[in-house]
């Protein structure tokens, strides 16, 4: 485990409702490829703040490096819906161009 992470679940204990820290948890996971961890903090981040986008985009792209097409897809989707409703164009258009290369 590395210190960031180490450092990051010390946060989360304190707060477990701060988005910020869990996207951080679920990204340290992808990049130590511990993607089962990742897949759960991924889950309880869009299920505590299903408004925060980049949640979206960075679990669909774990979906589809474990070729998880069809789930990369749905997150794609929902991740572009979400981003929309908030006005985060840019992020919307990451994504669309992500969701079309799958296409």
């Amino acid at each position: 485990m590395t210190n960031r992470l180490e450092a990051l679940l010390k946060f989360y204990e304190k707060d477990p409702n701060d988005s910020f820290t869990i996207y951080g948890i679920a990204l340290e996971y992808v990049s130590l490829k511990n993607y089962s961890k990742a897949e759960e903090y991924f889950q309880k981040l869009l299920a505590f703040d299903p408004n925060y986008v980049a949640g979206y985009m960075q679990y669909a792209m774990l979906k589809e490096k474990l070729n998880d097409i069809n789930s990369a897809k749905d997150l794609y989707n929902r991740g572009i819906k979400i981003a929309k409703e908030t006005g985060d164009k840019k992020s919307a258009a990451e994504m669309e161009d992500f969701l079309n290369e799958l296409e």
